[in-house]
């Protein structure tokens, strides 16, 4: 037998020999419906690099789980990993972000009640289960607050539809704290290419109400706004400073001009979700089931001092 195996250069099938186990050894990531394709993505592309190296010294493989197009037009949202748990064929599940939608949310919690193994990265939603977060609001207000020690008072700043939920909470900060600063946030639609809202929105913002410096989520997005900026002959830093967010640390340096950046560690994040979710699987103690990232102010060229 060990003879045949060898010369067909069999392989235990990883999944049937989890269900004698009732284990998979499968991990499932999920992604929410964003723009184009998860791997355009730093974030993700960090995030998937510290599960991965964590997942892979334990013996655990990924499964990746996303919605198809039109996912957030359906009356029912069902989200794609709810039919992977009822099937058994995952043993914990990595939730890459939370949507503001309620009947997601519901999903999500129940779950989570149900004790399946979860860890999600987001603002903690429930006492039992296990979170990452890397402190959205507050390191937007802080890009605000390092834009007005600049000396900007007109602030645009641009977010993803899947994160309108921190939205109220930043513009509250931002008008509590720094009330001689006018923020505008514009959302971004996860189902539009970018760069023909983001002409719009530079005309009106920039060119009418004339915001002097723009909080762009990426370098994804910063990408298409030079490129935006310099079809419309609006000069960085000259005329409007950027402040983006990093995930992949360096990112902005490759940029012309060098974009300052908050770094955001995804990859420390990504790994530290694995783990946690590894050890819950098990049954290990965990005392602290919330991991809170602080962001860093990384300086280059495209904040102009007014």
């Amino acid at each position: 037998m060990q003879e045949a195996m060898e010369f067909y250069q069999y392989e235990p099938n990883q999944f049937a020999r989890g269900l004698m186990k009732q284990e998979s050894k499968m991990i499932g990531i999920y992604f929410p419906e964003g723009r184009g394709s998860l791997f355009d993505s730093a974030y993700n592309l960090e995030l998937l690099k510290g599960i991965e190296e964590t997942l892979s010294y334990q013996n655990y493989s990924m499964v990746l789980l996303g919605e198809n197009r039109g996912f957030s037009l359906r009356k029912q949202q069902i989200p794609r990993y709810l039919e992977y748990i009822k099937q058994k064929r995952l043993d914990g599940l990595i939730l890459s972000g939370l949507s503001g939608q309620p009947a997601r949310k519901e999903v999500l919690q129940q779950i989570v009640e149900e004790q399946f193994p979860v860890v999600y990265i987001g603002k903690r939603i429930h006492e039992k289960g296990f979170n990452i977060y890397a402190q959205f609001e507050q390191y937007h207000v802080k890009m605000v607050d390092t834009l007005r020690q600049y000396g900007h008072r007109k602030i645009l700043m641009l977010i993803h539809g899947s994160h309108s939920n921190y939205l109220p909470e930043i513009t509250a900060q931002v008008k509590e704290r720094m009330p001689e600063v006018t923020l505008y946030p514009i959302l971004l639609d996860a189902g539009e290419e970018l760069r023909e809202p983001l002409t719009r929105v530079v005309e009106e913002y920039i060119s009418g109400v004339g915001c002097t410096a723009v909080i762009p989520e990426g370098a994804e997005d910063t990408q298409v706004l030079l490129s935006v900026c310099a079809e419309l002959q609006i000069p960085v830093p000259e005329r409007v400073s950027i402040l983006s967010v990093e995930h992949q640390r360096g990112a902005g340096q490759l940029l012309h001009p060098k974009i300052s950046a908050c770094y955001v560690p995804a990859r420390a994040m990504g790994g530290s979700a694995a783990e946690l979710l590894i050890r819950h699987i098990r049954g290990e103690v965990i005392e602290a089931k919330s991991i809170e990232y602080e962001s860093v102010f990384i300086p280059r060229d495209s904040i102009r001092r007014l």
